[in-house]
């Protein structure tokens, strides 16, 4: 692969996930770091020496680091964020979660994320 930008990447996750019938309504899709920022530096120079070592493709940004590495590691946490419009239960998520076919997203936990006013939910 070649590199892309994260924007690019979150575009089309949430494009897929769109397509598929988890009962709920995507708004969005995003990568969110994991790790403090006084890990990041150390964390981000092991992980991108060792992939250069290693000639993996498919870069976020200047470390040189495959998302999937990101993913794997646990720097980085996949969110999927459900349209506030609408009102959504904590079972709806479960729910959605057994429904969630990540075969052709990038292979790891996928968080699904809700909030409104009046109730907030993270599973």
């Amino acid at each position: 692969m070649k590199q892309k930008s994260v924007q690019k990447v979150e575009k089309e996750i949430k494009k897929q996930l769109k397509k598929q019938k988890l009962g709920l309504p995507i708004s969005s899709f995003s990568f969110l770091s994991n790790f403090s920022h006084d890990e990041k530096e150390k964390n981000l120079d092991t992980l991108s020496s060792d992939n250069l070592k290693e000639g993996k493709k498919d870069f976020a940004g200047y470390y040189q680091i495959s998302y999937q590495t990101l993913i794997d590691k646990e720097l980085i946490e996949m969110v999927i964020y459900i349209d506030e419009k609408i009102t959504v239960k904590s079972q709806d998520m479960k729910d959605a979660a057994k429904k969630l076919d990540a075969s052709d997203l990038p292979n790891g936990e996928y968080n699904f994320f809700y909030s409104n006013t009046k109730d907030e939910n993270q599973d």
